[in-house]
């Protein structure tokens, strides 16, 4: 056999063992854009949420009428609400400092109350990339979930 052809084959196998080290990089970067991606959209969507609940509490929305925003821009994503991977809080400060919550929204919110509303959704990786964040200090990343939580206040009307 000529030099040539020995080196084209030695050359060929060199191109394999490339790529066998290059491909696994290659699919991380890969999963790793779609996952954390798709964590950002679902980040932004929690964020309209939580701001267009608190958009319709400042503009005199009642506990109902607050929850039924939140519950139809949660569907509108897929995820139902109430249910294990969203949860919506409603709480109000009224401008003599009474607290109130949730279950007594409707009595004491009264206009000029800072009204809060807090949406949180655990968030579930796509594919195996996005549940290497732990790794990487996410403080709100556990395994295969992230929560995702975000707060609106406005000053009802």
């Amino acid at each position: 056999m000529t030099r040539v052809r020995r080196r084209r084959r030695s050359g060929r196998g060199a191109v394999v063992v490339e790529f066998a080290l290059v491909a696994p990089l290659l699919l991380m970067i890969v999963f790793g854009i779609i996952d954390f991606g798709w964590m950002i959209d679902r980040s932004n969507v929690v964020n309209n949420v939580a701001r267009d609940a608190a958009r319709t509490a400042s503009l005199d929305g009642n506990r109902a009428t607050i929850r039924t925003v939140a519950t139809d821009e949660l569907a509108d994503i897929g995820v139902t609400y109430p249910g294990p991977n969203a949860t919506v809080t409603i709480t109000c400060t009224t401008p003599a400092g009474v607290t109130c919550n949730d279950s007594d929204f409707d009595a004491k919110a009264i206009a000029g109350s800072s009204v809060r509303v807090t949406v949180s959704y655990t968030h579930h990786w796509i594919t195996p990339v996005g549940a290497l964040c732990s790794f990487f200090g996410g403080g709100s990343c556990t395994g295969s979930t992230i929560e995702l939580t975000r707060t609106s206040e406005m000053v009802r009307e």
